[in-house]
């Protein structure tokens, strides 16, 4: 396992235990072999989401292989054949690649959206737990923080 300037946790695949020693190389609790996850969610220990719309996206990308494949099949077993010109034979190529692009691009740009919306959450997740070590290493509590100390009161009170 590699040294980073800012080593991330790593989670065993076996046991899910959470692995905050950058040296390590096996699980402390199961023995397991790590792989290193540097994504922003086992940072912040975000749970995963969305998993029946990860499985839509990747019964879309496997519709989109078959699209292309069955477009090129249909380009090359018509290309001998009397019956269709060329310029339509090629055309079904074009359509077949153009409609899987944008079926990938699809699943990519909802893929995006995911990711985007984890790392806001990992992120605030981050924030919380930096403020929360602050607030430790002061001594402050959340019992001491007094509500009217936070909030101003408003402008037309005296």
């Amino acid at each position: 396992m590699s040294l980073h300037l800012f080593s991330t946790p790593v989670q065993c695949t076996r046991c899910g235990t959470v692995m905050d020693d950058p040296t390590a190389d096996r699980c402390t609790n199961c023995g397991n072999l790590l792989k290193e996850r540097r994504t922003p969610r086992r940072l912040a220990g975000v749970e995963a989401r969305y998993g029946s719309l990860r499985v839509l996206l990747n019964a879309i990308r496997f519709i989109a292989v078959l699209v292309l494949l069955l477009g090129g099949l249909v380009f090359f077993a018509t290309l001998g054949d009397d019956g269709q010109s060329p310029v339509e034979t090629g055309l079904v190529l074009v359509g077949a690649i153009v409609v899987a692009v944008a079926m990938l691009a699809l699943a990519g740009i909802f893929v995006l959206m995911m990711d985007m919306e984890e790392n806001t959450r990992s992120s605030f997740r981050l924030q919380q737990l930096i403020l929360e070590e602050l607030e430790a290493a002061r001594g402050v509590t959340p019992d001491d923080v007094d509500v009217a100390d936070v909030v101003p009161p408003p402008a037309g009170a005296a």
